[in-house]
């Protein structure tokens, strides 16, 4: 079974008719599911009552019905959410035209796929905008396969792949690696999405989790909510599995309110 998690993300930004705003995130699903047609995965997300759903990547992999179920999952969401979907590292390397495949298919459903690029949410007169990002996989820095070391991705690439931000308004970014947030944060993003670290696979009390896909010891953004210069990052630990074995870490659904920060005139 996996656990629901909830975070509430305060900041004056946020405008007053998005007060209150549920987002459901779901990430690192690996092509699992949780019971028949994934009921129970759907009935937690039925039970949070998301205003909508974000995917921040590796939702199927090369493994066995990965992206046929995927794809059903999706089906059914998209006709109760919005829904917007980023891919990660394990969406690029799809066999064959898998990654293709699966992206006309979210499409065609009414997904909105955000490869570099954003969408606009309007509500109650205001909006916010919603950015996808997806790096290519040298930054994923991945030792078991293509790895170049020294290598980084940094503010000056967050703008060459998605452009400059728009800070008249408040915006939300889907990222699956949580390893640069440094570089979202100051290219501009008050809330960012990620997933890719599994929790760390093993936590420790006291401790956190053990280790990242790179096989980084201790990574430090390795699952939950995170604040640096007044901006937010939320970290799923991830639905499904890849490698080794989840212990003390069970499979996290989240579930994310937006809420407004009081402005103090002073006196």
């Amino acid at each position: 079974m996996f656990r629901t998690v909830h975070y509430k993300i305060s900041s004056s930004n946020i405008p007053h008719s998005f007060d209150g705003f549920r987002i459901v995130h779901l990430s690192d699903l690996h092509g699992a599911f949780f019971g028949s047609g994934n009921y129970l995965l759907l009935q937690g997300i039925q039970k949070i009552k998301p205003d909508m759903i974000v995917m921040t990547g590796d939702m199927a992999d090369n493994s066995s019905h990965a992206i046929e179920r995927v794809t059903e999952l999706c089906r059914k969401l998209c006709r109760k959410y919005p829904v917007y979907f980023a891919a990660g590292n394990h969406e690029q390397c799809l066999k064959g035209k898998g990654q293709e495949t699966l992206i006309k298919s979210l499409k065609d459903m009414g997904i909105k796929v955000l490869y570099n690029s954003w969408e606009t949410i309007s509500r109650g007169g205001s909006y916010i905008k919603i950015y996808g990002l997806v790096t290519p996989m040298i930054y994923y820095k991945d030792r078991l396969r293509e790895y170049k070391r020294g290598v980084s991705f940094t503010k000056t690439d967050a703008e060459r792949f998605l452009g400059k931000t728009d800070a008249s308004c408040y915006q939300i970014l889907l990222a699956h690696n949580p390893l640069y947030f440094p570089s979202y944060r100051d290219w501009g993003a008050d809330l960012t999405f990620s997933g890719h670290i599994h929790g760390g696979i093993i936590r420790i009390p006291g401790m956190g989790g053990l280790l990242s896909p790179d096989m980084t010891f201790f990574p430090k953004y390795d699952g939950g909510h995170f604040e640096e210069q007044g901006r937010h990052l939320v970290v799923s630990r991830g639905l499904g599995n890849h490698f080794l074995m989840r212990v003390m870490n069970p499979p996290e659904l989240v579930a994310v309110t937006l809420g407004q920060r009081v402005r103090f005139a002073r006196k």
